[in-house]
């Protein structure tokens, strides 16, 4: 009896039993890369059973994103060992891909996060609300904003390659409690971003006094005097590092005056003697 195996195959067949569209038959054979095994006397070329295998491993490197042109030195002499640097070298290419997936993957998270906050954020009311805990990194070098600004970039871009951040919504500035209560600072702060790596550090839970400004960097400091007196008149004083974010700026609007900053502080009970 006639082995099964020997059966030949038309295009439109051996494309239907792969799950392909017959014009990958035809364009792997015009470019060499996969040919049929013969042409029938009627002149339709035709597919052996045996070429299934060939053909879905050529696939399978077709979904590692292997040039075609790579797969045609591979195949003219496929062997073990150029198999393994073939993987290889496409295994650290995959691996950058991933890691610029997950950049993108943390900016779009991170801008759904901000943009949901910024829907419910009450311009310029100050909010004690409780915050947990979070994993924050901070910059090694202190930043002078009174530095020039070509200055000021250069240090913020490296902070974040550093970090592997490519996204202005992810960090903000930080001041130390001890600098800015006794006007020590002279513009001077730290960088921050929210991220989970070997150098972060655990950003205390506690409750926070929160106020959202709306406008020019050059008003910062007056909310940030605004904050500072609010919270005398409440009894209460700074218990840990004042955060300044930009929640909204060039990315999403086209005037400073529109942008949204925010500014947090852990706050606790003023201590009375007596």
């Amino acid at each position: 009896m006639k082995n099964h195996f020997d059966k030949v195959y038309l295009t439109g067949e051996f494309a239907k039993l792969l799950e392909v569209n017959k014009d990958t038959l035809f364009y792997y054979d015009k470019i060499n890369l996969f040919k049929p095994a013969g042409t029938l006397d009627n002149g339709y070329r035709y597919y052996t059973f045996d070429q299934f295998d060939q053909f879905v491993a050529i696939q399978l490197l077709r979904t590692a994103e292997l040039s075609i042109k790579e797969l045609k030195t591979y195949f003219d002499k496929p062997n073990v060992q150029a198999l393994q640097q073939l993987a290889t070298k496409q295994q650290e290419n995959v691996a950058n891909e991933i890691r610029k997936l997950q950049d993108v993957q943390f900016f779009l998270e991170r801008t759904v996060s901000l943009t949901k906050e910024l829907e419910e954020a009450p311009i310029d009311e100050i909010l004690i609300k409780h915050v947990p805990e979070e994993l924050v990194v901070y910059s090694e070098e202190k930043i002078n904003w009174m530095a020039p600004i070509d200055e000021l970039y250069e240090k913020s871009t490296r902070f974040l390659k550093k970090l592997g951040m490519r996204s202005n919504t992810s960090y903000g500035i930080v001041y130390a409690k001890e600098d800015y209560l006794n006007e020590l600072s002279e513009g001077t702060s730290r960088l921050f971003c929210r991220l989970d790596n070997s150098s972060a550090k655990m950003k205390p839970e506690g409750d926070y006094a929160i106020i959202y400004q709306k406008g020019f960097y050059d008003d910062i400091t007056e909310t940030l005097e605004t904050l500072i007196e609010h919270l005398d008149n409440e009894q209460l004083e700074v218990d840990g590092d004042i955060y300044e974010e930009y929640l909204l700026h060039s990315i999403a609007v086209k005037n400073e005056e529109d942008y949204i900053t925010k500014i947090s502080v852990r706050v606790k009970p003023k201590e009375t003697n007596n």
